[in-house]
């Protein structure tokens, strides 16, 4: 099993993007987390060796992860002194 951990931002106008590695030439781009999700495997699947598995890990940046929780419903977490 191939294990791929990619680090992902979110811009916006934009949305979210992939940074370039060792499996993929370019950045990659998509408006939702599941997009991106879906392009990364198939870039990977076309470069992986018969029969093998990928799993995939996206690592969210801070801007990513503000944006996933806003589309999430999620209220902002507020640390008190």
């Amino acid at each position: 099993m191939t294990r791929l951990k990619v680090a992902v931002s979110f811009q916006p106008g934009v949305g979210y993007i992939s940074e370039a590695n060792h499996v993929f030439s370019r950045s990659l781009a998509a408006l939702s987390l599941e997009g991106l999700r879906k392009r990364i495997m198939v870039v990977a699947l076309q470069r992986r060796r018969a029969g093998e598995e990928i799993a995939l890990t996206l690592l969210l940046d801070s801007a990513a992860q503000r944006e996933w929780d806003r589309r999430r419903g999620d209220p902002v977490r507020v640390q008190t002194p």
